[in-house]
């Protein structure tokens, strides 16, 4: 839609200003302000954020699980680095507060946008207000994962969703992750769809000990689908052997991956029979996905294959996707975490990393965090029982549920520390003399120790070894 065409009135420059003026505020006092003036501008005009999208041109939205952040952030890397101005909500204020406030920082003083192309993260939950308003020319969906009961419900629910928006959006192209049934069952019966997959075949074509399957059933018929191969939670090369559901055909390749180190891998365009080489200062093998649907986006609204290949190395990740600091003269790593599948992802990562650990695990029920934390129930802290770790901290407003959780994982009371206070739980890190620091945060907590540690101690420089991205 054109938009010269829309008559905004009043309401809107009244909001939009109001919006305006609370990101002053914002930074006025120093505050984030990622979400609070659209917050503000949302309750005088509610149907804000159609007019402000319907400036742009393009318009990308990635919703899922696990990785949103991360492939958000690096399709927005890529334009830039295509020299295509862009804007995003690469902070993670994933809800149509934030989206809003996003599109408001882009304007100009006049309700202008600057840039032509907008690249929004999604919170699964809020796809039903935020696509049918922004319309978006491609949506890419990561995966699904158990997240947030309390506000998400089953992922049945979640699902249902999103197909019931994407119905009102005939002409948006969807990219999907073929390795994972729930995401496919999202794209069944539409013409538009494309999809992307990582085909490695692992050792272990079933779940390990503890790996937890979140979609193990066909979603046409129910049965219980069988595995050529399997990656983690229900990622893999499926089929139903009771109907025709199976696996999709990848458009988008991920070949010959090296995740022993730093991520390697080739990335093949079927439709062109071309491959790309791609490096990245990444590790962990779910960051083959983060990168590969990225990568799959970039080439779809025709982001140049060079590029691409080229500008993926220099790529460093955003607050708290294993973050790497430097405190009290030892290397200290912050992740976020907030559902099993994601703790799990995140500890098959680091806890290979050679030397002595301390670790400190800050837990919030908040809103942003999701107030059910029965999901620490379903991670694999068992992990943690290592003779190699000699101290767990545990902090946040949910300090002493995740003391005793440790504790039913076989970890000793003398390894435990229950210290919920932010400062008070890093120094007690501090006091720990081993070779590495690891701090697991929930969201509401998460920025919390960043802001910590920039002060205390200094980020690892951009152009070091970035370490280890969240899931998230």
């Amino acid at each position: 839609m054109n938009k010269n065409s829309i008559n905004k009135g009043f309401r809107f420059w009244l909001a939009f200003y109001a919006g305006r003026f609370s990101v002053f505020l914002c930074r006025l006092f120093r505050l984030s302000g990622t979400s609070l003036p659209g917050a503000v501008a949302l309750r005088i005009c509610p149907q804000l954020l159609f007019y402000l999208a319907s400036a742009y041109e393009k318009i990308i939205a990635v919703t899922g699980t696990n990785g949103k952040t991360t492939t958000t952030n690096l399709i927005t890397y890529y334009l830039r680095q295509a020299g295509v101005p862009v804007i995003g909500n690469g902070e993670g204020a994933n809800m149509i507060t934030g989206v809003v406030t996003a599109l408001i920082k882009d304007c100009n003083f006049f309700g202008a946008a600057q840039s032509r192309t907008v690249v929004l993260e999604v919170d699964e939950g809020s796809v039903g207000k935020i696509l049918p308003a922004v319309k978006p020319d491609l949506i890419v969906v990561t995966n699904y994962f158990r997240d947030q009961l309390d506000r998400y419900s089953e992922l049945d629910h979640i699902i249902t969703l999103l197909r019931n928006t994407i119905d009102g959006l005939p002409e948006t192209e969807l990219l999907l992750n073929a390795d994972d049934p729930l995401v496919v069952a999202v794209g069944r019966g539409r013409p538009a769809v494309r999809y992307y997959g990582v085909e490695v075949e692992k050792d272990c074509k079933e779940p390990e000990k503890n790996e937890i399957r979140e979609g193990g059933f066909c979603p046409e018929c129910g049965e219980l689908l069988v595995y050529n191969y399997y990656h983690y939670g229900q990622l893999g090369d499926y089929r139903c052997t009771k109907c025709s559901f199976k696996r999709p055909e990848a458009d988008f390749v991920a070949l010959d991956v090296d995740d022993s180190d730093l991520l390697h891998f080739t990335l093949h365009v079927q439709n062109k029979n071309s491959s790309i080489d791609l490096h990245s200062q990444l590790r962990g093998f779910y960051n083959v996905y983060n990168i590969l649907a990225a990568s799959a986006a970039a080439l779809i609204i025709s982001i140049p294959e060079q590029s691409i290949e080229a500008s993926l190395p220099d790529y460093s990740t955003a607050t708290g996707r294993l973050e790497q600091f430097i405190y009290h003269g030892r290397l200290c790593t912050l992740a976020l975490i907030k559902n099993p599948i994601g703790v799990n992802e995140v500890m098959k990562t680091i806890l290979p990393q050679e030397g002595k650990k301390a670790f400190l695990i800050a837990i919030n029920d908040l809103a942003g965090d999701g107030k059910d934390v029965s999901w620490l129930w379903d991670a694999d802290f068992e992990k943690l029982n290592h003779p190699m770790i000699s101290k767990v901290v545990c902090s946040g407003r949910r300090a002493a549920e995740m003391a005793v959780r440790l504790k039913y994982a076989g970890l000793a009371t003398s390894k435990i520390v229950l210290e919920p206070g932010c400062r008070e739980s890093l120094d007690v890190l501090g006091l720990q003399q081993v070779d590495q620091y690891y701090i697991l945060a929930s969201y509401t907590s998460l920025f919390n120790y960043a802001k910590l540690l920039r002060k205390m101690g200094k980020a690892v420089a951009k152009d070091a070894d970035q370490g280890l991205p969240s899931l998230s």
